[in-house]
């Protein structure tokens, strides 16, 4: 690892591109011998080699990093390494968000796109942890293209997160969908900021589909903060004058208006009082 990052302060591709390769095929090696600690180190020492390749704009190194990560996460799902497959998905977030702050829209793209596939593969497993890792890491990319008004690559990511975001509500993985929605907020509002209109407009469709879902599925938490998604966006767009954004976010809460949600409130606070009572107190 020392090799690499010192090969790239130099600008050394070619050798660079050899430390990487060598460093992916152990790492296969390990995750084909059920070795995960192994496999989770190499997977950290070639995270770190990318992500400064990044920094330093070796756009091709970046590429080639995100690549080799494939066939790894594909191995560590066989093997069922969740932990392993997690810090892939986490590692793809780290590389695509520092590409994304050298306006390398390529790399960020590509980074999103294997995480997409992340969260299709964890969804068919059921494996939550790994479900949560790559909304985290796609929202983390998604902040970083809106920040930098790279709009095409921000929609895709956005998109990608709500799809993501919508599984795990059908999974009834609330806690990964809270999460989704939440990035998804953000990523909005961002997205207002920069007057990415077509990002804001999906940021709060996709943000309606999750609140959907969880409906069908009886997740009362990420139902409210759908809602709430939803005016805070409807808030910023109106304030920014983001009409589009505005008008979709207005036609989407349509829709859990007949939820009550005041009576939604007041069940999800009983919920949590009754957390805070001691076991047999009755207090």
């Amino acid at each position: 690892m020392e090799l690499g990052l010192t090969l790239v302060d130099e600008k050394n591709e070619t050798e660079i591109s050899e430390v990487l390769n060598y460093l992916s095929e152990l790492a296969l090696k390990y995750a084909k011998e059920g070795q995960e600690n192994d496999t989770k180190r190499l997977i950290e020492y070639i995270k770190r080699i990318g992500k400064a390749a990044a920094i330093a704009r070796l756009e091709p190194i970046v590429i080639n990093t995100l690549l080799l990560f494939s066939p790894i996460a594909r191995e560590t799902c066989r093997q069922h390494m969740e932990d392993a497959l997690v810090n892939i998905a986490l590692a793809f977030g780290e590389i695509g968000k520092a590409a994304a702050g050298q306006k390398m829209e390529i790399p960020a793209k590509i980074a999103a796109s294997c995480l997409g596939e992340m969260g299709n593969t964890a969804a068919s497993k059921r494996v939550k942890k790994g479900i949560i890792a790559v909304i985290f890491a796609l929202g983390e990319i998604g902040k970083s293209v809106t920040w930098q008004k790279l709009g095409d690559v921000a929609t895709s990511t956005v998109i990608l997160l709500g799809e993501t975001g919508k599984v795990a509500a059908n999974q009834k993985f609330e806690d990964a969908a809270l999460n989704a929605e939440l990035l998804l907020q953000e990523i909005g509002t961002g997205a207002i900021e920069k007057n990415l209109r077509e990002t804001a407009d999906i940021s709060v469709r996709s943000i309606q589909d999750i609140g959907k879902t969880a409906d069908r599925q009886g997740l009362d938490k990420a139902l409210l903060q759908a809602a709430y998604s939803l005016e805070t966006i409807k808030f910023n767009a109106e304030d920014r004058y983001l009409m589009s954004a505005s008008i979709i976010a207005e036609v989407a809460l349509l829709h859990f208006e007949r939820l009550e949600i005041q009576r939604l409130e007041d069940k999800l606070s009983k919920i949590y009082r009754g957390k805070k009572k001691s076991p047999g107190t009755g207090l």
